[in-house]
């Protein structure tokens, strides 16, 4: 038997080199932070976890206000999952909104009820995305409805988001373990480290829009432009920073611990020595055996709105340091820097007291 164990990198262990800035004067008017797939165009890049202690009916409608994607959960009756769509769609469009779907055969029963509503975003979550199941139910959606748009994970290879994008998702969730809840890396042995991920489905993403361009020009002479094959990073964001990093592979990000205790989250709010928490729930804690996700309590935070505008004015800043004045040019050939823990360390504040 012959093998190699590669090296696994995460947001922690490299750093960005700044660049030369000629473009950006203002961080705010310069930088456009915008995301467009096909006829889909996102405000921002960033969209709230589909896990049941971060996104229901009010994180839906200040998510959806921001101008970004809103991916409601799974979790709760198949009723109350189209109550908020209709109300959502009915407030804004179908074009910020997203229901998630299992690979269960009820689940493409409940796809048509949303469908029926004016649902054309679907997000077919689960844990291990690189599988059968997930594959056959990409395929029936799109014999459902091939106009739908298809987001389907999670996968932590760019083999795996191949098949996925194959199959005929339009776009692939990539993470198997990173999230602060997630235990599925110590319970299985199984994940990769997420800038290794990201890495790793991006030079894929790279291959498949060559191939397609090639395929394209064959089969239709003249100017044709290629399929563009996004993905989205799912797991591990703690800061902006961790977001600039991601942003560098990915096209959008999930995040889930940075808004979990915000206003418009779901849960009741508890006292204790007279501090308020939140309940924060892995995505596989709502079953009884809690096999892949603990279930947690995190200080309340302010609202969504006011912790979305810190993040892409971190997000804004990041671009300037890499002299580029949009997300795609952010993924132009950009530089790392591997850190060592004291530069991790010096990266953070230090040496002071806080206040």
């Amino acid at each position: 038997m012959s093998f190699t164990i590669r090296d696994g990198l995460t947001f922690d262990d490299v750093l960005l080199v700044p660049q030369h800035n000629s473009k950006v004067k203002s961080r705010g008017a310069d930088v456009d932070i915008s995301v467009k797939w096909g006829n889909l165009h996102f405000a921002h890049p960033v969209i709230p976890a589909n896990m049941k202690t971060i996104i229901g009916p009010e994180m839906v409608f200040a998510t959806m206000a921001s101008g970004g994607l809103a991916i409601l959960h799974r979790f709760i009756p198949i009723e109350e999952q189209l109550a908020i769509a209709e109300d959502a769609i009915d407030h804004f469009d179908n074009k910020h909104f997203a229901a998630s779907l299992g690979v269960k055969p009820e689940d493409l029963v409940n796809a048509k009820k949303f469908m029926g509503i004016g649902v054309k975003i679907f997000c077919i979550d689960i844990a291990h995305g690189d599988s059968e199941q997930c594959i056959d139910t990409i395929k029936k959606l799109n014999e459902i409805n091939p106009a739908v748009i298809i987001i389907a994970g999670n996968v932590a290879t760019g083999a795996g988001a191949r098949r996925l994008w194959e199959a005929g998702a339009n776009i692939v969730k990539v993470g198997v373990g990173p999230g602060s809840l997630c235990t599925t890396r110590i319970e299985t042995g199984n994940g990769v480290p997420q800038l290794t991920a990201l890495i790793d489905v991006a030079e894929t993403q790279q291959q498949l829009i060559e191939a397609y361009k090639i395929k394209d020009k064959e089969l239709y002479p003249g100017s044709v432009t290629a399929r563009h094959f996004p993905f989205i990073s799912d797991g591990g964001i703690k800061n902006a920073g961790d977001i600039i990093k991601a942003l560098c592979f990915a096209d959008m990000v999930m995040v889930g611990n940075v808004f979990a205790g915000c206003e418009e989250t779901p849960g009741q709010i508890m006292s204790i020595d007279g501090r308020t928490f939140k309940e924060y729930v892995g995505s596989s804690t709502h079953k009884t055996n809690h096999i892949e996700g603990v279930a947690a309590i995190v200080p309340t935070k302010g609202r969504f709105k006011d912790i979305l505008t810190k993040l892409l004015e971190g997000l804004r800043s990041g671009c300037s340091y890499q002299g580029v004045t949009n997300l795609q040019d952010l993924k132009d050939n950009p530089e790392f820097i591997k850190i060592t823990h004291a530069a991790l360390k010096e990266s953070h504040p230090h040496d002071v007291v806080l206040r």
